[in-house]
């Protein structure tokens, strides 16, 4: 501790006969500042020569007074923020209208957490924002993460994690949120069917045209997580400092799940899962867990139903530019009249999108191109249809469209716990956490699509991690070979030496 104070001073300490520091006044009010009055005189009695002298009190005396200063200053700024909204509310302005990615925003507020200062990530956690120096990686016990797992989740902040995740994948935005246990089907009122009729004085069911109902079926997930403390700790501490946040409102439970789970499990939804996964019972595979909707796209078109499908046998992405934009013209013009006059994006993935938007601007010239309107952009022209890229869709040839409300993500109807447990193995610590999700369709008559004969979803997981072939230098893959080698006998079978 005499090292650390001579460090702050910038000299040795002055000591008196009986071995206790002695500060000039200007020193000790510098001490006092920066560590606290009671730091001050307990180290102004202590002659670090006996058993009893140990710093263990002066440290946590510092970290409590680093404590009470960082909540001072967030008392003051929610102070100023107070009054600041009650003056911006005396003078009410008019709003931006709100969209669905804005309303998402205010999803995720935790509630109110009291973290434990007395566990030793949060007291390193203190004192580094007081200070903005870190001595060494914070220890992070297993046995106090477990600790502070439990009362934040107790206090409601399970259901908020569900409702990140949900909105974590930049597909989720384009889908009609369900929830369901294990399958879900359009009820009556969600088919699109006629339902007024000629008065008779009796009770008649509704005629006109029929519909097909889909089952959109619901998984069930699990994450088996690990990660090493030690390889967070440090991560989160600039988090904190750099935010300006405390404890309370980013504990390392929340850092955790928000920053490190969160964003891979997002990729694999996104990816993998939502789009071009295919069940496979028992399978640990992320590509097995469910029926993306690229699947059951590729499911219906060998049956041609009850979904409509444009009757091309191009694949687009191996089409030319000119050929696109040709088949998605065509596709739109083709819809039925029934859903001609809904605003309908035009799902694609981004090389397709590519290849139409290049051909259209060579066709029309410099400076064309499909206008914005109020629904969205990149308008088909003279129709209420516009392109819309999906990340999930990357490498496919697909190409579909169906009126809002008919593409369906499904939650569970009562949603289980996402952390369910979380243990120590050696150096790392294992979440283990749960959660449903299902994609699907409800009425397959007002899906429209694209789909090649022989497309497999699953197929394209692997076969697009790599650039466009032949564009790309790539390493040789046999080392050259010596000078005087055959080429023609490299075998190491004897009999042919």
């Amino acid at each position: 501790m005499g090292r650390v104070v001579a460090r702050f001073l910038k000299k040795e300490p002055t000591t008196d006969a009986q071995g206790k520091m002695v500060f000039t006044e200007e020193e000790e009010q510098k001490l006092t500042e920066h560590f606290g009055q009671p730091f001050v005189r307990l180290l102004k009695e202590k002659t670090f020569s006996s058993e009893e002298d140990k710093a263990n009190d002066l440290y946590e005396a510092a970290v409590r007074h680093a404590t009470e200063q960082v909540e001072a200053k967030f008392t003051s700024m929610i102070k100023q923020l107070q009054s600041d909204i009650a003056t911006l509310a005396a003078k009410p302005e008019d709003l931006p209208a709100s969209s669905k990615a804005d309303a998402n925003l205010g999803n995720f507020q935790r509630n109110v957490f009291k973290a434990d200062m007395s566990l030793a990530h949060n007291k390193a956690a203190a004192a580094f924002i007081q200070r903005g120096v870190m001595a060494d990686t914070p220890t992070i016990e297993v046995g106090d993460l477990r600790q502070e797992l439990g009362p934040y989740l107790s206090q409601g902040n399970n259901l908020d994690i569900l409702q990140q995740l949900y909105q974590s994948f930049s597909t989720s935005k384009h889908l009609a949120w369900k929830r369901a246990v294990t399958e879900y089907k359009a009820a009556a009122s969600e088919s699109i069917d006629h339902v007024v009729q000629q008065f008779t004085a009796k009770w008649t069911p509704r005629g006109g045209a029929k519909f097909t109902p889909l089952t959109i079926k619901n998984y069930r997930h699990k994450v088996n997580f690990s990660i090493i403390p030690a390889e967070v700790g440090e991560s989160w501490l600039f988090h904190l400092y750099d935010e300006g946040k405390t404890p309370d409102q980013m504990p390392i439970t929340r850092y955790i799940v928000d920053k490190v789970m969160l964003p891979q499990i997002a990729e694999d939804i996104e990816n993998v899962m939502i789009s071009k996964a295919k069940f496979v019972e028992g399978s640990q595979k992320t590509e097995d867990t469910m029926d993306g909707f690229e699947t059951i796209l590729a499911e219906a078109r060998k049956s041609l139903a009850p979904m409509q499908f444009f009757n091309t046998a191009k694949n687009l992405l191996e089409a030319t530019d000119d050929e696109v934009l040709a088949v998605i013209d065509d596709f739109v013009a083709s819809l039925a009249p029934l859903y001609k006059s809904k605003k309908m994006p035009i799902y694609m993935s981004s090389d397709i999108y590519l290849k139409y938007k290049r051909a259209y601007k060579n066709k029309w010239g410099a400076g064309s191109g499909t206008e914005k309107v109020n629904f969205g952009e990149d308008r088909v022209d003279f129709s209420n249809c516009y392109l819309q890229v999906l990340d999930s869709l990357y490498g496919s040839p697909i190409v579909f469209s169906t009126p809002a409300g008919n593409f369906i993500g499904l939650q569970h109807k009562n949603p289980p716990q996402f952390i369910t447990d979380i243990q120590k193995h050696d150096y790392e610590v294992r979440f283990y956490c749960e959660f449903w999700l299902g994609v699907g369709f409800l009425i397959g008559e007002a899906v429209f699509a694209i789909v090649p004969e022989k497309y497999d979803p699953k197929a394209a997981i692997s076969s697009t991690r790599e650039g466009t072939p032949g564009k790309w230098l790539v390493a040789a893959t046999d080392p050259p070979k010596e000078e005087g080698t055959s080429s023609e006998n490299t075998s190491d079978d004897p009999e042919t030496m």
